[in-house]
């Protein structure tokens, strides 16, 4: 993610900013921004503009309804949780017993980012990468055509189902430990 992107979907209000007093990110700087809605912070590298951290939102008590999402870039992610570790401070906290819900996806940050800044409504559902081969993608184009739906929705099904056995497995492993 890169700086311009963040000026460009916050109209570039720009509210403060300081040094980033961290050792985990290299020549960061953080910035605010703020509209009638919801806040957006980053901190950024001042040498090439690469953002190491981007956080929103919604202002007020917003955050009740709207949990606060956070985007980390992924090659500094370690740096950040090992100083966090070392300061003995919770890296997940956004505040009081507020935990952040984090973004794997750029671009799933800078949609939820944009529409929080400008009070719209949003997907709340988290987007995450799959790395697929081309056999498995084909077997999954081929499912959804013949059950009509998108591909999207049929990766959804699937990790939806997934997740479910999951869990069932989980519960079942608990009981099998409190009862077995």
């Amino acid at each position: 993610m890169h700086l311009s992107q963040i000026n460009e979907i916050t109209d570039h209000r720009i509210t403060s900013g300081s040094e980033y007093q961290w050792q985990c990110y290299p020549d960061a700087r953080y910035l605010d921004y703020e509209s009638d809605y919801a806040h957006v912070n980053v901190l950024y590298s001042t040498v090439d503009q690469t953002i190491y951290s981007a956080e929103v939102s919604t202002k007020d008590e917003g955050w009740e309804k709207e949990k606060p999402y956070r985007w980390l870039n992924p090659d500094h992610k370690d740096a950040y949780y090992a100083e966090s570790k070392q300061r003995k401070v919770d890296p997940d906290q956004a505040w009081d017993d507020v935990k952040w819900v984090d973004l794997e996806v750029e671009e799933d940050f800078l949609e939820k980012a944009m529409a929080m800044f400008n009070g719209e409504k949003f997907d709340t559902r988290i987007q995450v990468p799959i790395d697929l081969d081309d056999q498995l993608m084909m077997q999954l184009f081929m499912e959804a055509h013949k059950r009509d739906i998108t591909l999207n929705q049929m990766v959804e099904e699937i990790l939806k189902k997934v997740i479910a056995e999951s869990e069932l497995n989980e519960v079942m492993d608990d009981y099998s430990q409190d009862f077995g």
